[in-house]
């Protein structure tokens, strides 16, 4: 069936199986999360400044159209949480495919990257979060904006990873929110995380420069 034309029930059904198959498929973590040496974290560390009031209903797909052609190769949107919370499966997929499908009209793709706001979601919610969101086009998942309380947790990101494995690392888990060293950076690597969003990037570097320093005198 065409992803776009299922219902809510439809789409309620297909989360429902996705979930069960979360619960049970435990996903190895490839080893290339694992980095070791300073320039591969300063790749993974990502820091994206959103507006408190920046909704999935405000970035639609003229104003995803508008910051491409200035320039971005990469947006940001939140994804629908009052709508999905409601069932209302549809409309959330509907939501993310339009800027979806302005990010996949540039050569090459701007990147799209769906916030669930893990804070607010529940286990199956964020499940059903991913799973629309890899249907509908988005190239990360990402955990939270950090307006919404809450913070990236080893566990989020452990079932995020599960909920868009299927699509063969296609798409890729952002853990964003509350990173401010490198032991809590790598723990979320290690848990599926191929990217971190922080404001405490330079202190992370410092830390793994030291540690880097510390292992080479020993």
């Amino acid at each position: 069936m065409d992803t776009r034309n299922r219902t809510d029930t439809e789409w309620k059904t297909l989360i429902e199986i996705k979930t069960a198959e979360v619960e049970i498929v435990d996903y190895d973590i490839a080893s290339g999360l694992l980095v070791d040496r300073p320039s591969d974290i300063a790749r993974l560390i990502d820091h994206t400044a959103l507006k408190p009031d920046c909704t999935a209903a405000q970035i639609d797909q003229f104003e995803s159209y508008t910051a491409i052609a200035k320039g971005a190769r990469e947006l940001d949107m939140v994804l629908a949480i009052g709508l999905l919370k409601s069932g209302h499966y549809a409309a959330v997929y509907d939501d993310i495919l339009a800027v979806s499908r302005a990010c996949s009209s540039t050569s090459p793709h701007t990147v799209l990257k769906v916030i669930i706001e893990t804070a607010l979601l529940t286990p199956p919610e964020i499940v059903a979060a991913c799973y629309i969101a890899a249907e509908a086009g988005a190239g990360f998942v990402k955990t939270c904006t950090g307006f919404s309380g809450g913070k990236a947790t080893v566990e989020n990101v452990r079932l995020m990873h599960k909920a868009v494995g299927y699509k063969g690392g296609k798409v890729l888990v952002k853990a964003s929110a509350g990173v401010r060293d490198l032991e809590t950076a790598m723990a979320l690597c290690r848990a599926g995380a191929a990217r971190i969003g922080t404001s405490a990037g330079v202190e992370i570097l410092l830390e793994t420069f030291k540690a880097r320093d510390g292992s080479a005198s020993s």
